[in-house]
Order: C-alpha cells, then sequence, then structure tokens
C-alpha cells in the first residue's frame, strides 16, 4: 500500500515537472525545480526562464492541479452517492448548470472574483433538479440521475447557444465559445488563488465525510440503521461535489470525464479505505489534466488545442468500456 501510495506520489510530482519545462521555450527540469524551489541560486542568465515559470507557468500548472482535483473528488462523491461508477460532474448536468451561469456572468461582463460563487449557484440549481428527479423511496435512482443529467445538459446547451447570440457583443462571444471548449491558457495568480479556497475547503469537507461515504456504500438501510442521517449526508456530499464542480469550470469551463475515470483508477488502486480514494483521487485527477493540458500546447507548434475534447478522447472510449462492462454483469 505504501509502495503505492510514493509511486502515485511520484507520478504526480514527473507529470508536474514535465509540465513547466516543456513549451515554446523548453527549460531544462533541473532548472525548472530550481526555478520553483531555489530561484535565488539560478545564475543571471536564466532570469527569462526564470520570470516564465513564476509569471506563465505555475500559475497555469496551479490552476491545472485545482480543475484536475475538484472534478476527480467531485466525480468519487457523485459515484458514492449514486453507487453507480456511470455518475460523473459533466454526465449528471451538474458541469452545465454551473456552465450557463458562468455564460451568463462573461456575457454581463461581471467581476471574476464572483465567478467561482455564480458556478456553484448554477451547479447547485442543477443538481437539486437531478436529485429531485432522480429521488426515490430508496434513495438515489441511477437511471434517473443520469437520464435527468443528459436531458438537463440538452437544455443547458440550449440556454448557452442563445447567450451568445443573443449578447450582441463578438468578443465576449467568442470568450464564451473558448472557455466552453475548456482550457487554462492565460490564467494568472489573481484567477488562481480564490478558486484555491474553494478547492482545499471542498476536498477537506470530503474528508471530513469519509466515515459516511463508507457507511453509504453499504446501502441506504444499512446506513440508517447504523444511526446515519442519510437525507443530511446525501444533500452535504451532493453541495460538496457540486461545490468543487463550480470552482473547477469557473477557471477552466467544461472539462469532462476526469470525475469519470479517476475514481475508477483510485478503487483499483487502494481497495475500500475512502481516505484513500479520496488522496489518490486528488492525485489522479493532477496528473490527468496537467498532462492534457501540455498536450493541448505541445501537440501542434505554435497553436493550442481546447483542452476538453482531448480528455473527451480518453474519457469517452473509458465510458464505452464501463457501459459493455456493466452491461455484460447484467447478463
Amino acid at each position: 500500500m505504501l509502495l503505492r501510495i510514493l509511486l502515485l506520489l511520484a507520478i504526480a510530482g514527473l507529470a508536474l515537472t514535465i509540465n513547466i519545462s516543456i513549451g515554446d521555450v523548453n527549460i531544462a527540469p533541473s532548472t525548472a525545480i530550481q526555478s520553483v524551489f531555489t530561484p535565488q541560486s539560478l545564475p543571471a542568465d536564466q532570469a527569462a526562464n526564470l520570470e516564465i515559470i513564476r509569471q506563465v507557468r505555475l500559475p497555469r500548472l496551479a490552476v491545472a492541479a485545482l480543475v484536475g482535483a475538484a472534478l476527480a473528488v467531485s466525480g468519487y462523491l457523485l459515484q458514492s452517492l449514486s453507487r453507480n461508477d456511470l455518475a460523473d460532474p459533466y454526465l449528471t448536468g451538474v458541469s452545465s448548470g454551473a456552465g450557463v451561469t458562468v455564460a451568463l456572468a462573461i456575457a454581463l461582463s461581471l467581476n471574476f472574483e464572483w465567478i467561482p460563487l455564480i458556478a456553484f449557484a448554477g451547479g447547485l440549481a442543477s443538481s437539486v433538479m437531478v436529485g429531485t428527479i432522480a429521488r426515490s423511496p430508496y434513495g438515489l435512482s441511477v437511471t434517473r440521475l443520469l437520464l435527468g443529467g443528459i436531458g438537463l445538459s440538452t437544455i443547458c446547451s440550449g440556454l448557452i447557444t442563445l447567450i451568445i447570440h443573443l449578447g450582441g457583443d463578438p468578443v465576449r462571444a467568442q470568450g464564451i465559445f473558448f472557455w466552453l471548449a475548456g482550457g487554462i491558457s492565460g490564467r494568472t495568480w489573481q484567477e488562481c488563488l480564490p478558486a484555491s479556497l474553494y478547492v482545499v475547503a471542498g476536498i477537506i469537507a470530503a474528508l471530513v465525510f469519509a466515515k459516511q461515504l463508507r457507511l453509504l456504500s453499504l446501502g441506504v438501510e444499512q446506513a440508517r440503521s447504523l444511526g446515519t442521517n442519510v437525507d443530511f449526508v446525501q444533500w452535504s456530499l451532493l453541495i460538496i461535489a457540486v461545490f468543487l464542480c463550480g470552482a473547477a469550470v469557473s477557471v477552466s469551463g467544461l472539462v469532462g470525464f476526469v470525475g469519470l475515470m479517476a475514481p475508477h483508477l483510485a478503487r483499483r488502486l487502494f481497495g475500500k479505505d475512502e481516505r484513500l480514494h479520496l488522496f489518490a483521487c486528488t492525485l489522479i485527477g493532477i496528473v490527468l489534466v496537467s498532462l492534457s493540458d501540455l498536450m493541448a500546447r505541445s501537440l501542434i507548434s505554435g497553436q493550442e488545442l481546447p483542452l476538453s475534447p482531448l480528455l473527451s478522447l480518453l474519457g469517452g472510449p473509458f465510458f464505452l468500456y464501463l457501459v459493455s462492462k456493466q452491461r455484460a454483469e447484467e447478463l
């Protein structure tokens, strides 16, 4: 178990190091690490590289880490709530609900500091709608949850399209379009710091509910018999998941499938320990988004690709594999 934890930490560290080393200007990994931890020891001829890392790559890397961690933990909570491996912030409509409110905020030129809270409000509204549809006497219905999320995502896509066309400002419309495609290009420390507060608070809150997550995994009735206030725990976890998703959407746009893949990999690595699952989810999400961002800006020279399509090319087949696996188990 300890070896797996150390290996996961090493992979995450390697992914982050590669991310800040490679770009339009390639920087030696040793120089990149030195720029982060002991910048005062760098020679004078490395001043330009130090500025690139400090002002461009580090804030971008920090945002990638925040987005990956937030979406991964949010996906884990949603899967635990629904007791279904196919649940994901993107598939259950949470991301789309947050996307509508953020698109509206961009169209109205609202202050960026309010964007995470606005995204949270939109995600919470959509999750309450989907949660109400999915509610049954035995807990949340998985089928209703996914179908409700797909239906709500369709409605939200239509609303976002209307916002773009009715906004009347082509510059803002283009900004919304690029934001929808997902990406963290040009992110600054000013944008990173507010989101980091939301993500750290959300992950800590998720860790507090780790014991309740284990009880819920036994089933709603079993959890109730052990003294768990199931309704309170379910809605609390849903709010935490939406909180994390809203923070991610506010800085990266609509990025899908991180919350689907990371929990599966975490469970494969660490059995049934919820705290280790949350820890592993955080690291795996960071690795997925940081490496996807590296590919987005490195695959084509002089051009940056949107982040969401790259993750969809990876997550889409993963989702189809899970669907086929569930179907085989049913047969």
